[in-house]
């Protein structure tokens, strides 16, 4: 009977758990308003843009250094740390650590 306590208890924490590495959600609205072209950086090799703000989230796409982006309203502060991005047509988020706002870009793309 124990037994089957502790696994019941563990399947529970389990789906707890699960349920919270996805609570970062996508949402549209984080793709509409100004956009800056941004480029890619402090990394070694490429970022991953990923289909929510979250490291757990799926990757859509590996983005190689020095590669530009478009960054949706580069001026907030992001969301949890990510940028709403756009890349070769796909629209994701990317860790703002990653990206550099291309000054000589300037005004906004769109």
């Amino acid at each position: 009977m124990k037994k089957f306590f502790a696994t019941l208890i563990f399947l529970i924490s389990m789906i707890f758990v699960s349920n919270s590495t996805e609570a970062a959600e996508r949402s549209e609205e984080d793709f509409i308003g100004a956009s800056y072209k941004s480029r890619v950086v402090n990394c070694e090799e490429w970022i991953s843009l990923r289909y929510a703000p979250s490291v757990d989230s799926e990757r859509l796409a590996m983005i190689p250094i020095g590669t530009i982006v478009v960054t949706y309203d580069y001026s907030l502060e992001g969301i949890d740390d990510f940028y709403p991005v756009e890349y070769n047509g796909m629209q994701g988020y990317c860790l703002r650590f990653y990206l550099e706002y291309e000054s000589d870009a300037g005004a906004p793309v769109r």
